[in-house]
């Protein structure tokens, strides 16, 4: 906590009564009192949440897009700029690296990842980079990003900001002003990233914050309920260094058409030759007792899978959780125990499998 930076907007936050925390090297608000408020106001109607942690690396020069193409899962070559995609950067044996998000400028892309990653991510990139004249820069201090999501979030931001963001598809980005409007899904809901240059945080926290009706600010609780209630796995929780993306079901991340990069074998044999021994899936508590990250799924003291992230649901009154079960056990109806990783370690729950997230509007 004492290492961690504090944003352009930290006092901003504080004068509103916001707990804070510690995520990826910087303090965020963690909640302003009611997480279960905060978490609801995204489902009936907008929810302002700062990500200004999260990782952003800018790559230019001449061959960066190149330089991607042999890096990416998913194809950026073919993407015009003002678009973006979801991909992930592997080892040769098909192991996730990162996932991120990648948006296409004109003359650079800019690159979302996870809090706490940029670092690392750019000495990765910069490792490869070899002869291609490729300049990575992390810009993660440079920038403060709120994630604006809910029902009416695109009324709110066109009212507030003055920028028509109807027409946007996902990944859509659109420059205005000192900012840039962002259109991703991170709970399930129509949601907008506006990014903004730290010299720009008090207009952007007035336009947005400071007018009447005052939205709803909301921490980093309740967006860890929101994104699991929508079934969307992150890097670092739900996937790490030893997931292939098939196992964690993320195929928007996926190009089989765009040639070679770092892993592709792999994931191209896979996918028309073979399976994965895993599988990301959804699970609800069948009794009140909590399931929590790391417990493991056993079906007759037969270890089948483990939980990677989980969550009490106002919305939907119970505990969730998200997690991996073995393939022969992906379709299974009844109830998994769930304990720890020796059958007698913990009073054990039970949990069935969902058939899709919990929760998606359809935007």
């Amino acid at each position: 906590m004492k290492s961690a930076k504090k944003t352009p907007l930290y006092e901003k936050h504080a004068a509103l009564g916001a707990v804070f925390c510690e995520t990826g090297g910087f303090f965020l608000p963690k909640n302003y009192g009611n997480p279960e408020e905060e978490t609801i106001a995204a489902r009936k109607s907008v929810a302002v949440i700062d990500i200004s942690s999260r990782g952003k690396l800018r790559l230019s020069g001449p061959d960066h897009i190149k330089f991607l193409q042999g890096m990416l899962t998913n194809d950026v070559k073919e993407k015009k700029p003002g678009t973006g995609v979801y991909a992930a950067i592997l080892t040769p044996k098909g192991k996730m690296i990162s996932d991120m998000r990648v948006f296409k400028k004109k003359d650079s892309v800019y690159m979302d990842i996870e809090p706490g990653t940029s670092q690392n991510m750019a000495q990765v990139l910069n490792k490869f980079r070899l002869s291609y004249k490729v300049e990575v820069l992390d810009v993660t201090e440079d920038y403060c990003v709120f994630h604006v999501c809910g029902s009416g979030c695109r009324e709110f931001i066109e009212k507030r900001l003055g920028v028509n963001v109807g027409e946007m598809n996902q990944y859509d980005h659109r420059f205005f002003e000192e900012a840039t409007a962002i259109k991703i899904n991170r709970t399930g809901e129509s949601g907008f990233d506006i990014l903004f240059e730290n010299c720009g945080a008090e207009k952007i926290w007035n336009s947005l914050i400071e007018k009447q009706p005052v939205p709803q600010l909301s921490g980093q609780d309740a967006l860890e309920i929101l994104r699991i209630e929508a079934g969307i796995p992150v890097y670092g929780k739900d996937m790490d260094t030893s997931t292939i993306p098939i196992e964690a079901g993320i195929w928007d991340a996926l190009d089989f058409e765009k040639g070679c990069y770092v892993g592709q074998e792999v994931i191209a044999r896979i996918k028309w030759r073979g399976k994965v021994n895993w599988h990301l899936a959804c699970f609800e508590a069948q009794s009140d007792g909590s399931v929590l990250p790391g417990d493991t799924l056993w079906i007759k003291e037969k270890k089948v899978g483990r939980i990677t992230s989980s969550a009490q649901s106002p919305s939907l009154g119970k505990n969730i959780s998200i997690g991996y079960i073995r393939r022969e056990f992906l379709d299974f109806q009844r109830e998994i125990t769930v304990c720890g990783d020796q059958y007698s370690d913990k009073t054990r729950n039970t949990v069935r499998i969902t058939e899709q997230p919990f929760y998606n509007r359809l935007f």
